[in-house]
Parts: structure tokens; C-alpha cells; sequence
């Protein structure tokens, strides 16, 4: 009986988690540009934190319940589909017609692996994740965004192509709803994994991962119809850096300590993908079954591998 009110009550959350964080984020930009904040600093900050929005409120908020077990999972899990399911749907997806060698900027990917060599060998050292682990992710991701204004700035067009309607009350109706929803999801994740007596790191690497991911494989569905492989991409570098540097640096300051399961595996894997991702980014893209169809099944052995 208890499933068929966490699995509902787990579902709506995802639902607030991800609508609210992306009103909350259009409605983020429209009142910058009201606020004449310079369209540089929108770009590499609301669109960095805009695919984040969702893994921080469902980490920190898991962090708040005393729970990093899940907050940590839900950054590995997430990392890793990103990096898989993503460039799964991307190969799938993209038109046809489309083969060509993209030119990206590399200081996202760079920046990325250098958070993620942080993150990953600061635990593998100690086993835990300890105050200065956060404070140090935290400042780098700061320092990374400010280098990324300057480096990567983004034309404001490209994000306001709809104006935002009673943007005030958006705003807080859905940072309102992001908060509720965050909650729900991490309350019910924690209820889901007691239910069925598994590991919290475990529900946060799948189930809350998967949710929070949703709107990155959404917007690769998108990007691939229209031809736009450097979007994906981009969204897949700037993801995995404010997943680790923000809400994996806001989580350890609210809970730092460790975790109730090992997940140097999970680690090493993530951090290999990441690197696979970037390898990817550098040759050429078209549509490949066997690369879509390689990274999904990459994705299932990499489920298997937490039980």
C-alpha cells in the first residue's frame, strides 16, 4: 500500500522539481534583463545554473535532511547520464543529413575535468567529503563562472525569444514549486529505498539522478532536430561542471562527512565518461545507431553495477 503513495507523491515532485526550475529560471533571465544586468554574465550564469537548478535543490535538500548518501548519489547518477543517456539521444535523434565536425570552445571541458578531478580524487584519498572539499568547489565554480563571462559570453536573444508575463510572481510561485518539489522527491526517494531496503546512495544514483536529468535529455531531443549537436554538448559540459562545483560544493558545506556506501567505482566510471564525452565532442557527428544504442547499454551496466 505504502508504494502506491511514494511512487505518485515521487512523481509529482519530479514534476514541480523540473517545471518550477525552468519557469524559475525564465523568469530569472527576464528580471536580469529588467535589472540591466549585462546579457554576458546571463549567459554563462542562469544557463550554467538553469540545467543544475534541478540536482541542487534535490541535493542540498537532501543534504538539509541529514542525508549526503542520497545528495552525492543524485551528482554521480546524474553526471554519468548525462554524459551517457545524453550522448545516447543525441546520436539517435540528430537529422540524417547531418555529418559534420563541430567547433567548440574548450574551456568548459576543460574546467569540467579539472571540478571532477577534484571532486573524485579528494574522496578517493580520504573516503569521505569533508568541509574544505565543498568550500574549494564552491570557489572554483565561482572563479570558472566569471573566467566562462568573459570566455563564452551568450547573445541574450537567444534566451528571451518568449517574454515572460507577471515575471515577479512567476518567479516566486516557481521557486516556490521547485522547492516543494524537491522536497517531495527526496522525502519519497528516502521512503522508496527504506520500502524496499536499499541504500539511499543507490535511489539517488538512479531513480533521483534520472529525474533530474530529464530536462538535459529533453532539450538534446530538441537540439538534435534542429541541427544543433554544439548546444548538447555545451549543456553537457556547463551541467557536469555546476553539478559538481555548486551542488556538490553547497551539499558537503550543509552536510560534509561521508557516506553510508563506497562509491569509488561509481567515481572512477564517472570520471571516465566525462573524458569518452569529450573525445566524442571532437570527431564527427552524425547519426550513429551503434553509438546511441553503445552509450544506452554502457548506461544499463553501469544500474547494474550498484546492486
Amino acid at each position: 500500500m505504502d508504494i502506491l503513495i511514494i511512487l505518485p507523491g515521487l512523481a509529482f515532485g519530479f514534476i514541480l522539481l523540473v517545471k518550477g526550475a525552468d519557469v524559475m529560471v525564465k523568469s530569472a533571465i527576464q528580471i536580469a534583463v529588467k535589472l540591466k544586468i549585462p546579457q554576458s554574465i546571463i549567459g554563462a550564469t542562469f544557463i550554467g545554473f538553469g540545467t543544475s537548478a534541478p540536482e541542487l535543490f534535490a541535493s542540498t535538500g537532501a543534504a538539509l535532511n541529514g542525508n549526503l548518501s542520497l545528495g552525492i548519489g543524485n551528482i554521480i547518477g546524474s553526471n554519468i547520464a548525462n554524459s551517457l543517456l545524453v550522448i545516447a539521444v543525441l546520436y539517435l535523434f540528430i537529422d540524417n543529413s547531418y555529418e559534420k565536425k563541430i567547433k567548440l570552445n574548450p574551456t568548459s571541458s576543460f574546467w569540467m575535468m579539472v571540478v571532477t578531478t577534484v571532486f573524485v580524487s579528494s574522496y578517493i584519498l580520504i573516503n569521505e567529503f569533508p568541509l574544505i572539499l565543498g568550500i574549494t568547489l564552491l570557489v572554483l565554480v565561482s572563479a570558472i563562472t566569471y573566467k566562462l563571462v568573459n570566455e563564452e559570453a551568450v547573445d541574450e536573444e537567444e534566451y528571451l525569444e518568449e517574454t515572460v508575463s507577471n515575471v515577479w510572481p512567476k518567479a516566486l510561485l516557481s521557486l516556490g514549486a521547485t522547492i516543494y518539489g524537491s522536497s517531495l522527491v527526496v522525502n519519497n526517494a528516502i521512503k522508496l529505498a527504506e520500502l524496499f531496503d536499499i541504500s539511499s546512495i543507490v535511489i539517488g544514483v538512479t531513480v533521483v539522478a534520472l529525474g533530474t536529468s530529464l530536462p538535459e535529455v529533453a532539450g538534446t531531443i530538441a537540439a538534435a532536430r534542429l541541427k544543433k549537436p554544439d548546444i548538447v554538448f555545451g549543456n553537457i559540459f556547463g551541467s557536469n561542471l555546476f553539478n559538481i562545483g555548486l551542488v556538490g560544493g553547497a551539499s558537503i558545506i550543509l552536510q560534509p562527512g561521508s557516506i553510508e556506501s563506497d562509491v569509488s567505482i561509481q567515481m572512477f566510471m564517472m570520471y571516465f565518461v566525462s573524458l569518452v564525452v569529450i573525445i566524442i565532442s571532437r570527431s564527427t557527428v552524425k547519426r550513429s545507431p551503434l553509438v546511441g544504442y553503445s552509450m544506452l547499454t554502457a548506461y544499463v551496466l553501469f544500474i547494474f553495477t550498484l546492486f
